[in-house]
C-alpha cells in the first residue's frame, strides 16, 4: 500500500476482543464449580453471617436457592482458609497462645443458641497478647482483596484501632460481638491480611451487650418468626451488595423459591436443631429436609400476595398476587 507523503498513517482498527484462554484451566475451574454444586447447604442459620443483610440470611436459613459461585469466588475462598492458617502460625511465633481447637472434641469451638438452630465456630481465642497480656481474646481471621485491605487501613487510622471494625465491617463487626457473648470474652482480636498474608494489620474491638442481643434476636426471627421475612437491606436490585447476592433473582426479580421443606408452611423448627412436619406429624432429618415432598406449600412470606383462603384438608392457599391475579399453591 502506497502511503502518500506527508500523511499521517494509522493502524487498522478491528472492534474484536481477543481472548485467549487455555482448555485445561477452563475444564478445572468447572469441575471445580461441579463439586461445590454438590456440596450440601448448612443446616443452621451461621453466626458469621449475621450481620448480614437480613432477607439475605432468611432466604440462606430457607434453602430457597440461588446463583451458585463462580470458580472465581470459591478460588478466593480457600485463599482465605490457606491464609488463616498461615496468620495463626505466625502469631505463635510472636509467642502468644492461640487456641484453634476445643481441647474436648478436637474441633473448631462451637457455639450455639435458640435450641441449635443458631451456631458459630470460632477461628480461634488468643491469649498473652504483646498489648493486652492478662486479657483472653476471641479470634478472628479474615483474608480480604487488596482493596479491602486499604480501606482497613484507613478507617484504623481515621477512627483508632477500637472503632475501625463497625466502621469497616458489619458482618464480621456482628460476628465478633455474639462470639464474644457466648464465649463469655470483654475482647475481640482480628487480624485482616491480604492473599497469602503478604500484609496483615489487627484490631482490637470492645465487647458491647446491646450490640451481640440485638443480632441475637435478629436470629430469634429469622429462625421462629415464619409468618414474615426480614427487611432487605436495600429495595433496589442495583444497590452494590444487591448485585452482588446470590439471592438477587428471588428477592427483587420475583423468582420463585426452591420448594423444599424450609420453604414449606407446614414445617417448623424444634429443639435440639430439629424440624417437625405437621403435615406428615414426622420430625425431619436434613436429607427430607433438603428433598421435600409434592405436599409442600410456601410459606407465605415467600409468595408476595394477601392470602384470601386456606383449605388445610385439600392442602391448598389461594392467594391474590401484587398485579391482581389469583394463583392457588395446592392441587387446584
Amino acid at each position: 500500500m502506497q502511503i502518500p507523503r506527508g500523511a499521517a498513517y494509522a493502524a487498522p482498527h478491528f472492534d474484536m476482543e481477543i481472548k485467549i484462554t487455555d482448555p485445561t484451566l477452563d475444564r478445572a475451574d468447572r469441575e471445580l464449580e461441579k463439586r461445590e454444586a454438590k456440596r450440601k447447604p448448612r443446616g443452621y442459620l451461621g453466626m458469621s453471617a449475621i450481620g448480614d443483610c437480613p432477607r439475605k440470611s432468611a432466604y440462606r436459613h430457607a434453602m430457597v436457592g440461588g446463583k451458585p459461585f463462580n470458580a472465581t469466588t470459591l478460588k478466593n475462598f480457600a485463599d482465605g482458609h490457606r491464609t488463616e492458617d498461615l496468620v495463626i502460625e505466625r502469631l505463635r511465633l510472636a509467642g502468644v497462645t492461640v487456641m484453634d481447637v476445643d481441647p474436648e472434641t478436637g474441633k473448631q469451638i462451637e457455639v450455639v443458641d435458640h435450641d441449635g438452630h443458631f451456631v458459630g465456630h470460632l477461628d480461634g481465642e488468643i491469649f498473652n497478647l504483646v498489648q493486652a497480656p492478662k486479657t483472653p481474646h476471641v479470634l478472628e481471621v479474615k483474608c480480604v482483596s487488596d482493596k479491602r485491605f486499604a480501606d482497613f487501613i484507613k478507617l484504623k487510622e481515621k477512627h483508632g484501632e477500637k472503632a475501625t471494625l463497625k466502621a469497616w465491617s458489619e458482618t464480621y463487626y456482628a460476628q465478633h460481638q455474639v462470639y464474644m457473648l457466648y464465649r463469655g470474652r470483654k475482647r475481640g482480636y482480628m487480624v485482616v491480611a491480604s492473599a497469602g498474608g503478604r500484609q496483615w494489620s489487627s484490631c482490637r474491638t470492645e465487647f458491647d451487650k446491646e450490640a451481640a442481643q440485638y443480632y441475637v434476636e435478629r436470629a430469634r426471627q429469622i429462625i421462629f418468626e415464619r409468618d414474615r421475612l426480614p427487611d432487605r437491606i436495600a429495595e433496589t436490585p442495583s444497590y452494590y451488595m444487591c448485585r452482588w447476592c446470590e439471592f438477587s433473582s428471588v428477592c427483587h426479580e420475583g423468582k420463585a423459591p426452591l420448594r423444599n421443606c424450609r420453604s414449606c408452611v407446614w414445617v417448623e423448627p424444634i429443639a435440639s436443631g430439629a424440624w417437625h412436619c405437621h403435615m406428615h406429624k414426622q420430625d425431619l432429618d436434613f436429607e427430607k429436609q433438603i428433598k421435600g415432598c409434592a405436599d409442600q406449600r410456601y410459606r407465605p412470606a415467600f409468595v408476595g400476595g394477601e392470602v384470601l383462603d386456606v383449605d388445610d384438608v385439600g392442602n391448598r392457599v389461594t392467594y391474590r398476587l401484587v398485579d391482581g391475579s389469583m394463583w392457588i399453591d395446592g392441587n387446584a
